[in-house]
């Protein structure tokens, strides 16, 4: 079974268009709206009409079986190397597939050759605007995107 993340169109009568919100219900769509509007000036919760939008849904994966053997760093890890981020727009995640560290790293060597979620260390050169900083690039494989998509929290880990 799969974890949806619902999407809701929300309108106000004096602004042009929709925009797109993800929130388990109309209530907190429109709270999300309303929070994004309202440095505009002029926006009253009230007035803001949340419509389902099932065609924009993101379906999420049950979390996959290996979750269980990471720690909180390592999850931290694999999102960022897949480009989740709770403040950016959910068809974006998935943009980037690297993780940048010292080629030596315990804990990204555990990720690729334990549990093969990144293939690395790759290129371990001169990197970034920091004078003399090494660093190397894992990259997640199939299984770690899978993974990665697998442990992102719907809605931003604010179902409730």
């Amino acid at each position: 079974m799969k974890r949806i993340m619902k999407a809701w169109n929300c309108s106000y009568p004096s602004y042009d268009g929709h925009d797109v919100f993800y929130a388990p219900n109309a209530s907190k769509a429109r709270y999300l709206a309303y929070c994004r509007w309202a440095d505009g000036g002029g926006f009253t919760l009230h007035r803001i009409r949340a419509n389902r939008n099932e065609a924009a849904d993101i379906h999420l994966p049950d979390e996959h079986r290996l979750v269980a053997e990471l720690s909180d760093s390592d999850r931290h890890i694999i999102l960022h190397a897949y480009g989740y981020d709770s403040h950016v727009d959910p068809k974006k995640w998935g943009y980037r597939d690297h993780y940048c560290t010292a080629p030596s790293d315990g804990r990204l060597l555990r990720l690729a050759w334990e549990l093969g979620l990144f293939r690395g260390p790759f290129g371990a050169t001169g990197y970034g605007e920091t004078p003399g900083w090494v660093g190397a690039f894992f990259y997640l494989t199939e299984l770690g995107q899978l993974v990665a998509r697998s442990i992102i929290p719907a809605y931003g880990g604010r179902e409730a």
